[in-house]
C-alpha cells in the first residue's frame, strides 16, 4: 500500500524558539516599564510626603515651641525689671525687648510653613493681634511704674499682662496641635506604611525572577554559559532593588521625627512652666506688697502659678531641635534617585534588547 505524503502548507511558520524568545523578551520589557512605574510611585510618594514635614510642618510645631518660650522669657524679663526700682528707669528692659523681637520673628516663621490652612492662619492672625494688646499692657505698666503713686496700677497692668498672656500661649498650643495632627497624617501616610513595598519590591522581584529564567534558557538553548547583557541588566536590578529600599529609610526616619516632636514638648514645656513659676513668684510678690489686703484672689492664683513644679529637669531643647531638624531633613533628601531609577530602568530595557538580538538573528523566520 502505497502512502501519500501530506503536502506542506505553504509559508514558513516561526520557530517555537523565535516564539519562545519574542516571548521572553516581552515580559522583560514589560516587567521592567511596570518595575519602573512601582519604584517611582513609592519613592516620589514617601519623598514628597518626608519634604512636606521637613519643610512645613516640623518647622512651624518648632517655631510654636520658641515662640512660647519666648514670650515666657519676655514677660519674666519685664516683670523682673519692672518690679526691681533699681532698674525702674530701664522700662521692660533689653532682654525684653530682645525676646519679644524673637517671639515675632517666630509667630512669622509659623505663618510662612502653616501647615494647618486656613484655620491655621486665622489663629496665627489672632495671636498677633493680642501679641499687640500685650505689649501695651507691659507698656501701661512701665509707665505707671515711673510714677511711685501709681506703682499699684502698674502690678495690675502687669497682672492683666499675665492673663492675656496665658490666653496667647493657649492658643499657640491649639496651633501647635493642628500643625502636629498634619505631621501624624504624614507620618501615617500610605506611603510609609509596613505594606507599601510590596507595590515596588514585587514587581522588581518579577523582573530579576525573569531575567534568571532568560539566561538559564539561552544557556541551555544555545549553550552559552553568560549572556552577558542580561547579566548586567540583574546587576542593574539590584541596583533598583537598593536604590527604592532607600524609601524605607526615609519612612523611617519621618516616624523618628514624630517621637522627636513628642520630646521636645515635653522639654520646652518643662523650660516654659519653669520661666512662668519664676515670672508668677515675682508677680506675686509685687501684688502682695502694692495690694496687701484686697488681692487674696489675685494672689492665690500667681502663688498656685509660682508653686507649680514640671516633673523632672529641662532638657536641652534647643539641641533636640536641631537634632529633629536633621532628621526631617534627611527623611526629606532623595538623594536624586528619582532621576536615577530612570537611567537604570533605560539600561535594563536596552541590554534586554541587546542580549536576545543575537540569539533572534540567528533563527530569523526559520521553520520548526
Amino acid at each position: 500500500m502505497t502512502t501519500v505524503a501530506t503536502p506542506r502548507p505553504p509559508g514558513r511558520r516561526v520557530s517555537t524558539t523565535r516564539r519562545t524568545l519574542l516571548r521572553l523578551r516581552t515580559a522583560l520589557l514589560a516587567s521592567t516599564a511596570i518595575a519602573l512605574i512601582g519604584c517611582l510611585t513609592v519613592f516620589l510618594g514617601v519623598a514628597r510626603t518626608a519634604d512636606a514635614a521637613a519643610t512645613r510642618s516640623v518647622p512651624a510645631i518648632l517655631a510654636v515651641h520658641d515662640a512660647q518660650h519666648a514670650l515666657r522669657s519676655a514677660h519674666a524679663a519685664a516683670v523682673g525689671n519692672l518690679a526691681d526700682g533699681g532698674t525702674v528707669l530701664g522700662g521692660p528692659g533689653v532682654e525684653y525687648q530682645r525676646q519679644i523681637a524673637g517671639a515675632g520673628q517666630y509667630l512669622t516663621l509659623i505663618a510662612e510653613n502653616n501647615a494647618a490652612g486656613d484655620a491655621g492662619t486665622r489663629d496665627i492672625q489672632t495671636i498677633e493681634a493680642l501679641l499687640v494688646t500685650y505689649t501695651g499692657l507691659i507698656g501701661q505698666a512701665d509707665a505707671r511704674y515711673r510714677d511711685a503713686g501709681l506703682r499699684a496700677l502698674g502690678a495690675a497692668a502687669l497682672r492683666d499682662a499675665t492673663s492675656l498672656l496665658n490666653d496667647i500661649l493657649a492658643l499657640l498650643d491649639t496651633l501647635r496641635e493642628k500643625q502636629l495632627a498634619v505631621l501624624d497624617e504624614q507620618v501615617a501616610a500610605g506611603w510609609t506604611q509596613r505594606f507599601t513595598p510590596l507595590a515596588w519590591l514585587l514587581p522588581l522581584v518579577v523582573l530579576g525572577v525573569l531575567l534568571v529564567v532568560a539566561q538559564g534558557y539561552l544557556s541551555r538553548r544555545f549553550r552559552r554559559t553568560v549572556n552577558v547583557p542580561l547579566l548586567l541588566a540583574t546587576a542593574a536590578t539590584v541596583v533598583m532593588v537598593w536604590l527604592t529600599s532607600l524609601s524605607l529609610g526615609s519612612a523611617t526616619q519621618l516616624d523618628q521625627v514624630g517621637q522627636d516632636i513628642q520630646s521636645v514638648h515635653d522639654s520646652r514645656q518643662q523650660q516654659v512652666q519653669q520661666v512662668g513659676a519664676m515670672a508668677a513668684e515675682r508677680l506675686a510678690a509685687e501684688v502682695r506688697k502694692e495690694c496687701p489686703q484686697a488681692c487674696e484672689s489675685v494672689l492665690a492664683a500667681l502663688d498656685a502659678d509660682a508653686q507649680a513644679d514640671p516633673a523632672g529637669t529641662p532638657g536641652g531643647a534647643a539641641a533636640l531641635e536641631a537634632e529633629t531638624m536633621a532628621r526631617a531633613d534627611r527623611a526629606a533628601d532623595s538623594r536624586s534617585v528619582e532621576f536615577v531609577l530612570p537611567v537604570l530602568a533605560l539600561g535594563i530595557a536596552v541590554l534586554v534588547l541587546a542580549g536576545f538580538q543575537p540569539r533572534l538573528a540567528e533563527y530569523g523566520h526559520l521553520s520548526t
